[in-house]
């Protein structure tokens, strides 16, 4: 059965794309037929693989136009993309960014777009993993509505903590609407780690003092490296960049410990 999950969180910088390319490719290395659905008008995880966004005549607004249009008429591979390290790819560009005002103008359904695509070709994937834009608005809500579980990478930083909150409202307020009432939180995944500085520390004890209760944190945690911003202007995930090095590592015990944790739900 496919699970869908949702990376996201409306601050930018955070390790979104990062996070959904490398765990995507992680969770290929392991056997499994992934789908990376870049959902940013900014094309970052489709530019992270190596394509040109902005060349690309078939992207996730003309999929989502489609289910606007209630136009079904189309193969399940259509639009998809395949990268040579195994995943594929549902790409976006800046198109999308004008999409919303299309979403908000429909009286029925604006928020289950997504859902609405997804369902139709879900059979053929193991795991879809939706790459989100930072921010808070109805594309992001229609990325909530189709998953079953939502990452939040957070900076280990005092101020992405305080926007946490915003983002764990947001997703209650998808669950009391009845929109998805599913909806879980999988766990916060650290990123752009310092671990040898007091204040990462420090944030680590607030977030349990505050959530450990009830959000899973994640144990493992991504450090900061030139080589995983390096790797997307290659077109290749930090695995095949930086193999031996601590982000490469550092995902491959996150997508173990992720697996772990879904086999123990």
């Amino acid at each position: 059965m496919c699970k869908i999950i949702a990376i996201a969180n409306q601050k930018g910088g955070v390790g979104k794309t990062t996070t959904a390319i490398n765990l995507g490719i992680g969770l290929v290395n392991r056997g499994n037929k992934v789908l990376l659905v870049d959902l940013d008008p900014q094309g970052n995880a489709t530019q992270g693989l190596g394509f040109d966004a902005d060349s690309l005549e078939v992207t996730i607004t003309t999929m989502l136009r489609k289910m606007i249009g209630k136009d079904y008429a189309f193969k399940r591979e259509f639009g998809i993309l395949s990268h040579e390290e195994g995943i594929k790819l549902m790409p976006a560009n800046i198109e999308l960014s004008v999409l919303e005002t299309e979403l908000i103008s429909l009286f029925f359904g604006r928020e289950k777009m997504l859902k609405n695509y997804l369902d139709m070709i879900r059979d053929k994937y193991d795991y879809m993993i939706i790459d989100c834009m930072p921010s808070l608005n109805l594309i992001t809500i229609n990325a909530l509505v189709a998953a079953d579980e939502v990452i939040i990478p957070l900076h280990a930083q005092y101020y992405s903590v305080r926007g946490l909150e915003q983002l764990l409202q947001t997703i209650g307020s998808v669950r009391s609407n009845g929109l998805n009432e599913s909806l879980r939180i999988s766990g916060i995944l650290y990123t752009c780690v310092n671990d040898r500085t007091t204040s990462f520390r420090d944030v680590q004890e607030i977030l349990k003092n505050a959530y450990g209760k009830d959000v899973k944190i994640y144990e493992n945690y991504i450090p900061r490296s030139v080589k995983a911003e390096e790797a997307p202007s290659y077109g290749r995930s930090i695995y095949e960049y930086d193999s031996s090095g601590r982000v490469s590592c550092a995902y491959g015990k996150f997508t173990e410990e992720f697996l772990l944790t879904e086999k123990g739900r």
